[in-house]
């Protein structure tokens, strides 16, 4: 359910919030520079940003070891716990947040004692760390973010609820403000709108700060014409992938190169956020649609009480996610207009859309992306403490389709001591090797059962765009 679903909002011209879904958290980020492009308040906001990170570099300039009193205000500062209240980012389960702690904010200070080195002694983007430092991407520059300019989004979040006559209670907001002088932050009493999921607070965000990565980041870099002559000199080959890894390193010989950049950047006048209309991640509009096919197709299906009732009911939703993708135009939901594939999370968000509504109704619950193992599962169905079972959703010609089979879903099973999994194929192609899978697969499932010694079992669906009229 959605926070305008939660709360009876209908949206006006002024509603220019990103819509949270309250129980799964949106891969999308703060883009720092998107606050100077809103102007304002917003700009206001980004200079804020800035003051805080100069601060902190002079900081770090002046530490004299990891023990000084000016490290640990710095490592203080550059704490920045994930902002669960907003909904936003990476997460193992859920919206509870991975948070950010101590290590981090020690990575963060290596991060800019490396910039003062390299001759960056004043920011201008903190995203600048992340270019010229392995592990600082999207999510951890969104935080940061998030964090430094807090009082400023509930000061938003309390003024959309007045505005719509949303109840507020009171709740302890972590990081709710700092001060600088004193290197402390401050955790305070805030009155917001409460997650009933969760119990916790909401604060919203500008739809028009956010994006799928920060306009400044290390890739986008290190393919821009300031580095054409490096790119040449690695003898790259037409779309081979380069480690962040080298990405930085080239970063760290050439400061100057990631200071032009950003400052080329900064003053381009197509600068935008994240594509809300046309969803190309398939991380906003996975929900409405299949959840509403959900309702007008109710399943009937006898209650779970055992392992094998779990596994006949996942069955029934499995045919109906099917029937949605080929039949009902759930396919849309899959593809660009351009006609390129959306990523493969797409598919298990439309799965996680016409499932959740279907599993409530028989008190089961389904959890995504549970770490088991080697990795995060994709999903995790239970009832009670007996009756669980896993659940891979796959495209069809992903690289690693097989893997997922024989290696990714058996140790997942191992990990979780469950006995039964689910393998779903999702056909995007109408080639022969597509239908050469399709063919094998009865049989390398049973093997994989076989070998795992559980009871995977498979489903198909096929996602592929149908012909328009005049092509047929």
């Amino acid at each position: 359910m959605r926070f305008s679903e939660q709360f009876g909002v209908e949206r006006t011209e002024q509603d220019d919030w990103f819509d949270p879904h309250l129980t799964v958290d949106t891969k999308l980020f703060i883009d720092p520079i998107l606050l100077l492009e809103a102007g304002g308040e917003w700009a206001a906001a980004h200079s804020e940003l800035i003051a805080h990170f100069v601060h902190c570099y002079k900081l770090v300039a002046k530490a004299t070891g990891t023990t000084s009193v000016s490290a640990k205000a710095a490592r203080r500062l550059l704490t920045f716990p994930e902002p669960y209240e907003l909904g936003l980012g990476y997460t193992a389960v859920g919206t509870r947040g991975s948070g950010s702690g101590d290590q981090f904010a020690a990575r963060m200070a290596d991060g800019i004692a490396v910039a003062i080195a390299a001759g960056l002694t004043q920011p201008e983007h903190i995203e600048e760390i992340g270019i010229l430092n392995e592990g600082v991407g999207a999510d951890r520059i969104s935080d940061a973010t998030a964090n430094v300019i807090k009082s400023r989004l509930i000061t938003y979040t309390q003024e959309i609820a007045k505005r719509h006559g949303i109840a507020l209670e009171r709740h302890k907001v972590q990081h709710a403000r700092v001060t600088l002088d004193s290197a402390r932050w401050h955790d305070e009493e805030v009155d917001l709108p409460t997650n009933p999921d969760s119990g916790r607070p909401l604060i919203l965000v500008p739809n028009f700060l956010l994006n799928k990565l920060p306009t400044l980041n290390a890739e986008d870099w290190f393919s821009s014409h300031l580095n054409d002559d490096i790119r040449l000199s690695l003898n790259l080959k037409v779309g081979q992938a380069v480690s962040k890894a080298d990405i930085v390193g080239c970063a760290r010989r050439h400061p100057g190169r990631v200071r032009d950049w950003a400052r080329e950047q900064t003053s381009r006048d197509d600068l935008v956020g994240y594509d809300f209309g046309n969803d190309p991640l398939g991380v906003v509009l996975w929900d409405r649609e299949p959840s509403q096919f959900a309702v007008e197709h109710p399943l009937h299906a006898q209650a779970v009480k055992t392992p094998e009732d779990l596994v006949a009911l996942i069955a029934q939703v499995i045919e109906q996610f099917r029937q949605f993708v080929e039949q009902q135009r759930g396919w849309s939901l899959l593809w660009n207009d351009n006609g390129s594939e959306k990523p493969e999370e797409a598919v298990q968000l439309v799965f996680l859309g016409v499932a959740q509504p279907y599993l409530r109704q028989f008190d089961v619950e389904l959890d995504r992306e549970v770490e088991l193992g080697r990795g995060p599962v994709d999903f995790k169905a239970s009832s009670g403490s007996t009756a669980r079972l896993l659940i891979e959703i796959k495209k069809l010609h992903n690289g690693k389709f097989w893997n997922g089979l024989h290696q990714q879903l058996p140790s997942y099973l191992k990990s979780d001591d469950a006995t039964h999994g689910w393998f779903v194929a999702v056909q995007y192609r109408g080639n022969k090797p597509a239908f050469d899978r399709l063919a094998t697969l009865p049989v390398e499932v049973a093997a994989a059962s076989t070998r795992a010694n559980k009871r995977i079992r498979y489903g198909t669906v096929d996602a592929r765009r149908p012909l328009s009229a005049s092509k047929i």
